[in-house]
């Protein structure tokens, strides 16, 4: 219950906010109702030409009878001098067709529209000629509507308290006799207990039967308004100001948008307005009701709105004259600005002499300067160009260093593996010497000529040499077999069982990437022919992923030094043959 009471009452200000939005939103609707009052002005009097011509062309007098009804109907709450005429030609219609229900049905609705107007006497002279009895129950029902309607307002505008007793008792007791004739799901009747249950404070109920007249009504006409406003009554002796604010202003609406001149609703939203400070709105809608009821030509409206109008005008004309005061403020302040500007201008423009020298001054300096700046930007572009040249001639030889360091490690190497395999030869011939010499003493000769024929003595030194080169190789470019297959298509790529033994394939070419590139010369040192290294090279060279021209360049570049120009001078990458 906690969360639900803290959750309602978190919704509170987003309620609150909606209604006010929802009523600004009326607000700009009324605006721009006003603004095309003229339109909704033209439409109703085209409909009013329009039933005029249909009573004149009518023939017999049920049609013209109707006909008239029709025109009085729409000037009802257009212009109150015409809707007599019309009930009045109307009457005359029926007194000639000897129809006196029908002409006291008229006088009844001319009372009436004379008791809105204020003119009470006439409205109750008109009502005593009536004789209830020669009445339709339509009728009766608008004699009992004229007569309540009567009495409320005497009992509305009395200053004394017996007769406006009186008045009120009269008022409900033609009240009480609508109800018992009017059908109970009529609008009249719905009206009269809505009216009931307000002035006994059932507002719940009241709203009850505010909401079963709104259901059978249509939301474009002119009795959508006349419902609004009995809602809005409801909700203000409710305290509910949004809704009453809002239904308020939808009344207002409704009677512009219909054209209707018997306004209650604007001039109320207006006084409302002007309490609540809106006064250029309030003073918009004021003076657009009392327009209205100068057309609708009823003195009562008038009274009403006098005092309001007299509010809102002398609210709107303080605010005009602070207006005033604020301009005539703002004008001596912006004469005080123009003098100080024209002041200003004096001064800047004589100091826009001096400037004029000293801009005069520093142009010059500034083409002495720009020459100079011309004459230094050559010496710098000349500095630049030299050391671009210092930077290439750099770069240049620190590739020369770097390929004369691997070349000086790759003789110092072989030099060292020559060395060392000269003494091993050495020490291999004397042991051969030796060898040879005990099986001449001991006369073993068939057995030296055996072990001179076999090959196995040139077998063993070949492969020693060869697992002798295999090993500094490696050492010198531990990377050359995976640098050497990149250069190779996947399927062509050798791929080697012990990675501390070279096949062939790869002798061949880590000797060319030694410099020896001569078939011959790598034919004599591996011990084949020359056309079988060329067959060799030439297999290796067809699975290049480059030309094959290409091909033996790489080859001899793998593990040179790469070397990268940035800015400040040449950087020399480390030796990938360390």
């Amino acid at each position: 219950m906690r969360n639900i009471l803290l959750l309602i009452i978190s919704l509170i200000p987003a309620v609150a906010s909606a209604d006010a939005a929802r009523t600004d939103s009326v607000y700009r609707c009324i605006d721009e109702a006003i603004a095309n009052a003229s339109v909704y002005l033209s439409k109703r009097e085209g409909r009013i030409n329009t039933l005029k011509r249909r009573f004149e062309t009518s023939r017999g007098y049920a049609a013209r009878y109707a006909a008239a009804l029709k025109v009085y109907e729409e000037y009802k709450a257009f212009v109150n001098d015409s809707a007599i005429a019309w009930l009045g030609r109307a009457e005359r219609l029926a007194r000639r067709n000897r129809d006196i229900k029908s002409a006291n049905y008229c006088v009844a609705l001319k009372a009436f529209q004379c008791s809105t107007a204020g003119m009470y006497m006439e409205s109750a002279e008109m009502l005593a000629s009536i004789n209830p009895r020669q009445l339709t129950r339509d009728g009766l029902l608008a004699y009992y509507t004229s007569q309540k309607h009567l009495y409320q307002e005497l009992g509305f505008y009395t200053r004394i308290r017996n007769l406006r007793n009186k008045y009120n008792y009269k008022e409900r007791m033609y009240a009480d006799s609508i109800k018992a004739i009017a059908d109970k799901n009529s609008g009249i009747y719905l009206q009269l207990m809505e009216a009931d249950c307000y002035n006994s404070d059932d507002l719940a109920q009241a709203l009850r039967y505010n909401d079963m007249r709104m259901k059978n009504i249509d939301k474009e006409s002119h009795e959508f308004s006349i419902v609004a406003f009995y809602r809005f009554l409801d909700y203000k002796k409710m305290n509910d100001t949004d809704n009453w604010t809002y239904w308020l202003a939808m009344s207002a609406l409704g009677d512009i948008r219909n054209a209707v001149m018997d306004q209650g609703a604007l001039w109320e939203l207006a006084n409302h307005l002007n309490t609540t400070g809106h006064p250029s709105r309030s003073y918009k809608y004021i003076n657009f009701a009392w327009q209205c009821a100068e057309k609708f030509g009823t003195r009562v409206r008038s009274t009403q709105i006098s005092p309001v109008l007299t509010a809102i005008d002398s609210s709107y004309q303080g605010i005009m004259q602070k207006q005033k005061e604020r301009l005539v403020i703002m004008v001596l302040l912006i004469s005080l600005f123009a003098v100080s500007v024209l002041v200003l201008l004096v001064y800047v423009n004589k100091q826009r002499g001096k400037l004029k020298l000293t801009r005069d001054e520093l142009s010059r300096k500034n083409r002495q300067l720009m020459k100079l700046n011309n004459e230094m930007q050559q010496v710098n572009d000349n500095l630049d160009e030299s050391n671009r040249q210092l930077t290439d001639t750099d770069r240049q030889l620190h590739m020369a260093i770097g390929s004369l360091n691997e070349s000086n490690k790759v003789k110092e190497k072989y030099i060292g593996l020559f060395l060392r395999q000269c003494s091993i030869y050495i020490e291999n011939m004397e042991q051969m010497r030796k060898e040879v010499l005990t099986m001449l003493k001991n006369k073993h000769h068939t057995e030296l000529m055996n072990k001179m024929k076999s090959h196995d003595y040139r077998d063993r030194q070949q492969q020693e040499l060869f697992d002798i080169f295999d090993t500094t190789f490696i050492h010198l470019f531990p990377t050359f077999v995976d640098d050497f297959n990149k250069l190779l298509r996947p399927e062509e790529r050798i791929h080697l069982d012990d990675r501390s033994r070279l096949n062939t394939d790869i002798r061949i070419f880590a000797l060319i990437r030694l410099g020896i590139d001569d078939s011959s010369k790598i034919a004599e040192f591996l011990h084949y022919s020359v056309n079988t290294i060329y067959n060799y090279r030439a297999r290796i060279k067809n699975g290049a992923i480059c030309g094959r021209d290409e091909f033996e360049k790489k080859v001899k570049e793998i593990g040179v030094p790469q070397h990268t120009n940035k800015e400040g001078g040449d950087t020399a990458d480390e030796d990938t043959a360390q």
